[in-house]
């Protein structure tokens, strides 16, 4: 029991109460019990990369982090930047180009799916389906691509929303 005590204790010192760190952040969702056992046996770095969230409401996804649906057991993981051929800022382009990146999908800890999603600047986002009920649906991508400067992928960040069908 003083174990998972002292887990709630770093728990709070870390992301506030009651809040598991996130996307810098407070996120109201209070970590499950396992989450404070992986915490008090030293996994909070693990932990800690994750972003906790809920259905139906956006969320920011840094680059290489994963996003937490503790109701439903899923975790959807920013796992890779295809391509960026979106527009500079600074520059007049015939096309304003689009942003394609990949989820990867764990369901029960093992990886069911990998979503490619398509960001089109100026065009609505079209919602991707996995595991026949939920939905992933791309709504931003930041920071917008300068001619001057290139964009690390450690600088990525999007913005989802997960829905149940």
């Amino acid at each position: 029991m003083k174990s998972v005590v002292s887990a709630a204790v770093i728990l709070t010192l870390i992301g506030g109460a009651n809040c598991l760190p996130s996307y810098g952040i407070l996120s109201n969702i209070k970590p499950s019990s396992i989450e404070v056992k992986s915490i008090a046996q030293g996994n909070h770095q693990q932990l800690m990369a994750r972003v906790g969230t809920t259905l139906n409401t956006p969320f920011y996804l840094r680059y290489g982090r994963t996003a937490y649906l503790p109701t439903d057991n899923i975790e959807i993981k920013f796992s890779k930047v295809i391509q960026d051929s979106r527009c500079p800022s600074d520059v007049t382009c015939i096309w304003q180009g689009q942003v394609i990146i990949e989820l990867d999908i764990i369901k029960n800890g093992k990886q069911v799916s990998t979503l490619t999603l398509t960001l089109v600047p100026g065009r609505d986002a079209l919602p991707i389906q996995f595991l026949d009920k939920y939905s992933v649906t791309l709504i931003g991508v930041s920071p917008y691509p300068n001619s001057k400067k290139a964009i690390a992928l450690k600088d990525y960040i999007v913005k989802i929303v997960v829905s149940k069908n």
